[in-house]
């Protein structure tokens, strides 16, 4: 019994010893020195750890805290709070260091792929040709050391990566934090992997079997058998729990060759993978689930650089070599984000499914689009899979036929029933079907098109509300050039014949993909008819604040309450720079690239304007813009004229010619950032030119001279009474419009000035004459004018003094020293006067007969008065 217990006492002493050695006996500090240089000689990587330990009993085992992994030079990739190792005696024996399990525990992973190639930190997984010499000590080479895993345990670990090498201008990247990672019998055919993780605050798993590490881990290992896999992944919890599974094979493992596999699940919301995959994934999905089958192009590998690659960046170039063999799949929901294409609302699809049975079979897809208040039903269907893929990936030329089919789902009624807000809208259209058929491919595509609608309105494009379309017809052909480096070579326009109640004519463009390129078209238009078409409505501005003068009531003959009882609205100044600040972006964005555009129009009906035989030019070449009014009329006046922007120096110059224009009132009204008073013809006379870099430049840069002429118009009541002056108060104004018999005068530009002569205004039974001087700087004005009120045979009339700025208007009398207006040289008709002044002498549209039938009477009293008729 003695000597069993001095065997056993003896035992636990050989034991203990045996385990406490290495602590006394192997100097911990030169031991971690050079596992750091055999780690660095052997890999190129930097390890830095702490405290550490290794023990032989019960086996041999290692320890060591703090552990970071870098690239010298470089910020750490791998930083780990403890790391544990138990070892296999014999394999140390043996030169090999055979991990049994290796324990990690709190680590920070940062892959990294930057622009300097010395500080990327994917992960070291190099190929063969890549692999790094074995050391040279003295003349003496150190055996290299082989390294084996059998099992790998991670505990809450932080995974991150960021790639500066993406394809947008900002680094891509994401971040995953690992609760645990376990991987069983790595040296066995089959591992298994188990790994749970939180992806933002949704759980995921991903459990599984790979093929043998060593063949995708070493690019001299044999590859004699396909190297298989079958992963499922799980991502949330619960009933609304995403999954998908992966099974496939690979023939050579390491380089990612004879790739075969096969993708199915279900997931009820990708949008937690669209943060992760952006760049892949520009729009927002919903509910995919089905099931695809890849094969990789194992070509495209030696086309890539000619060489074997390192296993990461294997991984990188894997999806632009996978080629689609089957898909059957359905995607419940898919977004484009509002302003894409210039469309302010949203692009929504829904429903959709996308069907190929195999490479060969056709390939169909079909669904629901809305976008915004309309809706379509859309087939389309490619000639076959493998077609599809070679014309739009495929390295040698390809095409592939395209059928495309869109119905319109009427709203017209449904809204009318639908208790519904979003339903409820002014959105319209019946029987709208457009079909697209033809040969597509990155080298070229041709496309016949046709489409009809017995109603359609347009989404709002930029701003501009939706069009409506009448009885619409439209057929023609597109033309897509091929796809080079730098995106679509050209689109044309070509034969493209339109007709319904609001325009008709016929079409052909090259429209300018690149930013060298020009647009040239012909467009030529058998009718338009204006007023069928819908346009904005003009936002109300806000009325000025009128400030009366010190002068007396108005009964002592000056005006007074009723001056100030009917204000001009007011032109908001912010406005107006705006209107001229979008003016001039517009005009430099179209003379920075060729334009040559010609249209044509038999007649043209615009706000109340009829022009027939319409030809105008616009021409753009090298910074030079113009437009030209080649020929056309309204009522049997030629038009003639042009408008010319020039930026081929410092400052940029415009300049307009007008012999003559005729516009709408409201369009010039607009242009000047001003509410629309006046309606109907405005004939312009004259030229004028300016320079300058900025909108305010231009404007007191103006010279030269124009007349501006209204005949047979309309004007706003409201901008009448405080022009009457002391009469204001015997007329009966009241609200919206009343027929204008002229309005007209010259304005000479020069010095920063504007000088307004020879101006008259006419209504039934207020006239108006007058001039005056604008500073242009600060639109600051003063004007002196001379109304008469015809009332019964009597005329009434007061000089008045108007001046203001910013939409601050002053009405006063005129200042006994300031020299009376020459009321002479207008003669007995002030309208004739000054339209014939305006025009300087050239044919116009022709003035209405004075109406004098105000002059007595009944019915004359009666409409002096405001009561007979506009």
């Amino acid at each position: 019994m003695k000597k069993l217990a001095a065997i056993l006492i003896g035992l636990v002493v050989v034991v203990t010893g045996v385990s406490l050695a290495p602590q006394f006996l192997i100097d911990q500090n030169r031991l971690r020195q050079r596992v750091t240089e055999a780690f660095q000689q052997q890999t190129g990587l930097e390890l830095k750890m702490g405290e550490t330990s290794f023990q032989l009993l019960p086996w041999p085992s290692f320890q060591a805290t703090n552990v970071v992994l870098t690239r010298p030079g470089c910020t750490p990739f791998v930083a780990a709070r403890s790391v544990h190792a138990d070892l296999s005696l014999l394999a140390i024996l043996n030169r090999e260091i055979s991990f049994q399990e290796f324990t990690v525990r709190g680590a920070g992973i940062m892959l990294h792929r930057a622009s300097e190639k010395q500080c990327s930190t994917w992960l070291p997984v190099i190929s063969q040709d890549q692999r790094v010499a074995a050391p040279v000590a003295g003349d003496a080479v150190t055996p290299r050391w082989k390294v084996s895993f059998g099992g790998l345990h991670l505990t809450d670990a932080e995974l991150s990566w960021q790639d500066d090498l993406s394809d947008s201008h900002v680094p891509e990247g994401g971040h995953l934090h690992l609760a645990s990672l376990e991987m069983a019998g790595m040296r066995s055919v089959s591992p298994w992997v188990d790994l749970r993780g939180t992806y933002g605050h949704t759980p995921f798993t991903l459990r599984g079997r790979l093929g043998p590490l060593h063949q995708l881990l070493s690019a001299s290992a044999g590859q004699k058998d396909p190297w298989a896999f079958s992963l499922g992944l799980t991502l949330g919890t619960g009933e609304h729990q995403d999954h998908a599974t992966l099974d496939g094979l690979m023939r050579d493992a390491h380089r990612l060759k004879g790739v075969n596999f096969t993708l199915s699940g279900r997931w009820t919301s990708l949008r937690g993978l669209r943060h992760l995959l952006s760049r892949a994934m520009p729009v927002d999905l919903g509910q995919l689930e089905g099931t695809v089958r890849f094969h990789s192009d194992d070509d495209m590998v030696a086309a890539s650089n000619g060489t074997d690659m390192a296993l990461t960046d294997a991984l990188l170039h894997l999806p632009r070599r996978l080629v689609l063999d089957q898909v059957h799949a359905h995607l419940g929901s898919a977004t484009l984000p509002a302003g894409m294409w210039h469309v302010a609302a949203p692009l929504q699809l829904s429903d959709i499914q996308i069907d190929a049975d195999s490479a060969q079979a056709p390939f169909v897809l079909q669904g629901q689009a809305a976008w915004g208040r309309y809706a379509w039903l859309f087939h389309g269907e490619a000639e076959s899979l493998q077609k599809a893929q070679s014309a739009l990936l495929g390295r040698i030329p390809a095409s592939v036929g395209l059928k495309l089919n869109v119905q319109g789902q009427d709203r017209t009624l449904s809204s009318l029933f639908s208790r519904g807000d979003a339903a409820r809208t002014d959105a319209r259209q019946d029987n709208v079907s457009f079909d697209l058929q033809g040969q597509a491919g990155r080298q070229g595509s041709t496309l016949a098109f046709s489409g009809q609608a017995a109603l359609f309105q347009f989404p709002d494009i930029r701003g501009i509300p939706g069009l409506l379309v009448h009885d619409g017809h439209v057929k023609g052909q597109l033309v897509l050039g091929p796809v080079k480096d730098a995106g679509l070579s050209f689109l044309s326009l070509q034969d493209v014949v339109f007709d319904s109640q609001e325009a008709g004519g016929n079409l052909s463009a090259d429209l300018p993909m690149q930013p060298d390129a020009g647009l040239v078209g012909k467009l030529h238009l058998t009718h338009l008819e204006g007023e069928r078409v819908s346009s904005a409505s003009l936002t109300p501005a806000a009325e000025p604040a009128v400030q009366a003068g010190p002068v007396p009531a108005a009964g002592k003959g000056e005006p007074g309450d009723a001056a100030q009882a009917s204000r001009p609205p007011e032109v908001a100044p912010a406005e107006g720079k705006a209107s001229e600040t979008r003016l001039m972006q517009w005009f430099g964005s179209m003379a920075g690239r060729p334009f040559d555009v010609d249209m044509t129009a038999d007649q043209l009906h615009v706000a109340g304007i009829a022009y027939q035989g319409l030809h105008l030019h616009l021409l753009g070449l090298g910074g030079r813009l113009s437009l030209s009014v080649l020929g056309g009329s309204v009522q049997d006046v030629p038009l003639a004229g042009e408008v010319v922007l020039d930026g081929t120096a410092d400052p940029l110059r415009m300049g307009m010619k007008a012999h003559p224009f005729i516009l709408p009132a409201s369009w010039v009204q607009s242009l000047l950032g001003q509410p629309v008073m006046f309606e109907g013809p405005v004939q312009l006379e004259g030229a004028l030119g300016t320079e300058g870099a900025q909108p305010e430049a231009l404007w007191q840069a103006l010279d030269g001279q124009m007349g501006l002429s209204l005949v047979d118009g309309r004007v706003q009541r409201e901008v009448l009474a405080p022009l009457a002056g002391p009469a204001a108060s015997l007329l009966k104004l009241g609200s919206g419009t009343m027929g204008l018999r002229c309005f007209a005068g010259t304005a000479t530009f020069g010095h920063g000035q504007a000088h307004f002569s020879d101006m008259a205004l006419e209504v039934k039974h207020l006239s108006l004459i007058g001039q005056g001087t604008m500073k242009l700087g600060d639109m600051s004005y003063t004007f002196q004018l001379m109304p008469h009120v015809t009332l019964v045979g009597a005329d009434f009339s007061t000089p008045l003094a108007l001046s203001g700025q910013n939409g601050t208007v002053h009405i006063g009398a005129q200042d006994k020293d300031q020299a009376a207006l020459d009321t002479a040289r207008f003669g007995s008709d002030a309208c004739a006067h000054a339209v014939q002044q305006a025009r300087g002498g050239q044919k116009g549209l022709a003035l209405p007969a004075r109406d004098d039938g105000h002059s007595g009477g009944a019915g004359g009293i009666l409409r002096a008065l405001g009561l007979g008729g506009n």
